[in-house]
């Protein structure tokens, strides 16, 4: 029995290494962004109840969670991890968190016409990936929240810098 648990121990941490490689090469890897700036960020874009908020990257649904609880937001979450977008549905479940779902697919190939606000903690890669889909797609007034990394070439609202390990860019889409 023993020689079993390894042997499936070895091979789940082979996934979730694997995962997270292929995630730190398109841009998102497995990184969690703190409550508090998750928070400080809601409250930043001024976050009003039933608008829909975007997590790029959802992880645990961590992020969605707040979302909902603290504001009353509509989340989605983009995740590509199965392992991750698993435990996000049952966080969410766990909370009873309602109005929320987590695709699990890869943000890139997703469709953000109907965001109010999007929420990533990403490379400096994805965002430069981000910053044409984000002009192409995202509607006029549209709050974008970047924790750690700027947009490239775009003039972000505010910067937070008090208190956080990174920088909180507030972005307005015009």
């Amino acid at each position: 029995m023993l020689p079993i648990l390894l042997l499936l121990s070895i091979i789940s941490l082979i996934i979730i290494a694997a995962m997270s490689i292929y995630g730190f090469c398109i841009g998102a890897p497995i990184l969690f962004s703190p409550k508090k700036t998750t928070i400080e960020s809601l409250l930043i874009c001024q976050a009003k109840p039933d608008e829909k908020f975007y997590d790029l990257g959802a992880g645990t649904g961590r992020s969605m969670l707040i979302a909902y609880k603290k504001f009353g937001l509509n989340t989605h979450g983009f995740e590509l991890s199965p392992v991750l977008a698993f435990v996000a549905k049952y966080n969410l479940w766990i909370h009873g968190v309602k109005n929320s779902t987590i695709h699990l697919k890869n943000f890139y190939n997703a469709n953000f016409s109907d965001a109010d606000i999007v929420f990533c903690f990403l490379t400096p890669k994805a965002m430069l990936r981000l910053k044409n889909k984000f002009e192409k797609e995202l509607k006029t007034g549209t709050r974008i929240i970047s924790y750690a990394f700027n947009i490239p070439d775009w003039t972000p609202e505010k910067i937070i810098t008090s208190g956080h390990p990174g920088k909180i860019y507030y972005y307005l889409k015009k």
